[in-house]
């Protein structure tokens, strides 16, 4: 699974890398680089809405990170992940399959893993950060409306694949990415086939795992610090 990432891409560079049209109010505040992304933290996401006539708008909005479906009784955030096995029939997702597909920039996302150095007194969780070569990871991801008594929650999930043979042995899962000319596709409210949308995706390749200081494991520590490799 992902259970956190880091994005430090700019509102102004996410406009230009993909073509938004909109950037909502609410962005301004939520999008200084962050490398410590956690459940229920607003997230930068690319998402198409249709307009008044027959065109999409393209948009940059936030997000809460823990899809809540819009017949949930709570705003929970545990559904962090979806996986794109099961997404088009599960009935927390399907719908946002089928019409609500997003975007998630990101520079790369961490993962924990089991270990016991020699000597060490009993195993710990050891955190690994992931990072492509490319200079942004394009996650795909899901997004839904939820409508409680305060007012709308607009909440997303990360879809997550089966993790390639190379880097199984850090965490068996992985974010599934949306390739750059399949953006279009995928964001297109219109395109309501969800299998013909999941299969779009893929999965990164030429990730690079280091190991980084355990600082990350509390979810208040931020700052570029997290993601510098350790011996």
């Amino acid at each position: 699974m992902c259970g956190r990432y880091a994005a430090t891409a700019n509102p102004d560079e996410l406009v230009e890398t993909f073509e938004i049209s909109f950037v909502d109010d609410d962005l301004a505040g939520l999008c200084p680089p962050r490398y410590n992304i956690a459940p229920t933290d607003p997230v930068p996401a690319v998402v198409e809405r249709l307009g008044d006539g027959d065109g999409a708008i393209r948009k940059l909005v936030p997000l809460r990170w823990g899809l809540v479906p819009s017949w949930a009784k709570v705003p929970t955030s545990t559904m962090i992940n979806a996986r794109a096995e099961t997404v088009t029939e599960k009935p927390s997702f399907r719908k946002a399959a089928a019409a609500r597909r997003c975007l998630l920039p990101a520079l790369g996302y961490y993962e924990w893993r089991s270990e016991r150095p020699d000597g060490a007194p009993k195993a710990f969780k050891q955190p690994y950060f992931l990072q492509p070569d490319t200079p942004l990871f394009v996650m795909a991801g899901l997004y839904e409306f939820w409508k409680g008594p305060d007012g709308w929650i607009a909440s997303t999930t990360i879809i997550t694949a089966e993790a390639t043979d190379e880097l199984g042995w850090v965490h068996d899962r992985m974010p599934m990415v949306v390739p750059h000319d399949a953006w279009a596709e995928w964001l297109d409210p219109r395109q309501t086939n969800a299998a013909a949308a999941v299969a779009l995706l893929e999965t990164p390749s030429s990730l690079r795992p280091r190991k980084v200081s355990r600082a990350v494991s509390t979810v208040g520590n931020d700052g570029p610090a997290l993601i510098e490799p350790i011996e």
